[in-house]
């Protein structure tokens, strides 16, 4: 018997929950998404508090780590106790154009747990202490971090490409120095001019079958008062370009990072950039990836990907290559990303279909929409965005995307950063699309 493989049909658009705003007298607001059968329930609370020039650097990553230490209400341990009595968890994080807190709590527990939430936003203890100890575990992450080669090329190939003055050019967390420095007063004072209701967006998603959720985060935050000082929205630069050995004696593979300056989520190129960048650099099937890794057996795998922020962003090729064979693998991957060869169509169809079909089971889940929506908060992006994007990169065409690369991605806006063994500087190759090497 011949049997046929049956056709499968491309992915359909996705469809996710419509979301609703509101705003309280106070000046919090809130989106809602309703998610029936969602019955761990995610809550964000979004601040546009960015990053600023002038802010002391690393206070608002030790701010956002240590708001779930104790409450006024419930002062150091006993916070924690009460969090997990309802089951819920909480984590923060303070990023280049604002701060993130949030918790996870199943349905049944979400009034008592969103009182917690309050107390964590509104009333942290923030005490010495606890600061303090916030500030030793960032200087040990920072030593680490430092111990490891794709970490620093990540960081330098960040100054690199964003102009010296432009805030993401440096760690968002702080560096040593400036962690060493930090002291509980500075801490409380950043709380104190950051965390407030008219800065704030509370996103909150799950199955709300009979329960009122804007009611509830009225009872909880309607009482919280506070007019916002934070400084406006950074803009980004290009930076110098550079062309960078960091020398690790006795290094048996190279880390590297080669990219530049790119553009944001509101540029019209940027679903046709997603698209060819998947095609370039972007999954296993790539065509980088199918040289380096599959025909020259030089790595376990490249990535070339974008790395957008409100305002300018980035793009750039990382791997980590055999210290004897980086030399001709940056060679090749240039001579891959410039030969001319267009963006195919079935580049396109896989591309297209890859985030569209993954895009069901990317945001299956309450906790993956609420984080997706806040995400879109923070980066001053309409509510609608997640479907309008994808809608977006399903009308991309070959032609669309080949421009967009072709447009971008140039040789001669190039930095390439290598962390490797320091004999590597007299084997890499020099490019005419490449600055002078310099060694560290």
């Amino acid at each position: 018997m011949i049997t046929q493989a049956p056709l499968v049909a491309a992915p359909q658009l996705p469809h996710f929950a419509t979301p609703s705003s509101s705003q309280l007298d106070n000046g919090l607001k809130i989106i809602v998404l309703h998610l029936p059968g969602q019955h761990v329930v995610s809550v964000s609370a979004v601040v546009d508090a960015p990053l600023g020039e002038d802010d002391p650097e690393g206070v608002g990553s030790i701010c956002a780590r240590t708001l779930d230490e104790g409450t006024l209400l419930h002062p150091g341990g006993r916070f924690a106790e009460v969090l997990e009595n309802s089951g819920a968890v909480f984590g923060a994080f303070q990023e280049l154009h604002g701060i993130v807190a949030g918790i996870d709590v199943p349905s049944t527990r979400l009034p008592e747990a969103l009182e917690l939430f309050a107390e964590a936003l509104t009333t942290p203890e923030l005490s010495t202490a606890d600061v303090e100890r916030h500030v030793a575990l960032r200087l040990a992450e920072i030593e680490q971090q430092a111990a490891n080669p794709g970490f620093t090329a990540a960081k330098e190939f960040r100054r690199a490409v964003y102009s010296a003055d432009s805030r993401v050019s440096r760690p968002l967390a702080g560096d040593a120095d400036s962690v060493a420095s930090i002291s509980a007063g500075a801490v409380q004072g950043y709380h104190h001019s950051r965390y407030t209701p008219d800065a704030t967006t509370i996103v909150i998603g799950g199955d709300f079958s009979g329960v009122d959720p804007v009611r509830l985060v009225e009872a909880a935050l309607g009482h919280w008062e506070g007019r916002s000082h934070a400084p406006a929205q950074p803009l980004t630069a290009p930076g110098d370009r550079e062309y960078r050995l960091i020398s690790r004696t006795e290094a048996v593979q190279a880390n590297l990072q080669l990219g530049g300056f790119g553009i944001d989520r509101t540029d019209p190129r940027w679903p046709a950039l997603r698209v060819a960048l998947y095609a370039m650099g972007g999954s296993f099937g790539s065509r980088l990836n199918l040289l380096l890794r599959e025909d020259l057996g030089y790595t376990y795998g490249v990535r070339l990907s974008p790395s957008p922020l409100r305002s300018g962003g980035s793009f750039a090729l990382t791997g980590s290559f055999r210290t004897e064979v980086t030399a001709d693998a940056i060679d090749q991957a240039l001579a891959t990303m410039f030969d001319g060869r267009p963006i195919t169509e079935q580049e396109v169809a896989n591309a297209v279909n890859y985030y569209i079909g993954s895009a069901p089971l990317t945001w299956a889940t309450a906790e993956a929409l609420v984080d997706q929506t806040s995400r879109q908060v923070l980066n001053g992006q309409p509510e609608d965005y997640l479907a309008t994007s994808l809608r977006a990169l399903s009308e991309v065409t070959a032609a669309q995307a080949s421009k967009a690369y072709a447009e971008i991605v140039t040789p001669d806006e190039l930095s390439l950063i290598v962390v490797g063994e320091p004999s590597l500087a007299e084997s890499l190759p020099q490019p005419d699309s490449l600055p002078p090497l310099g060694t560290d």
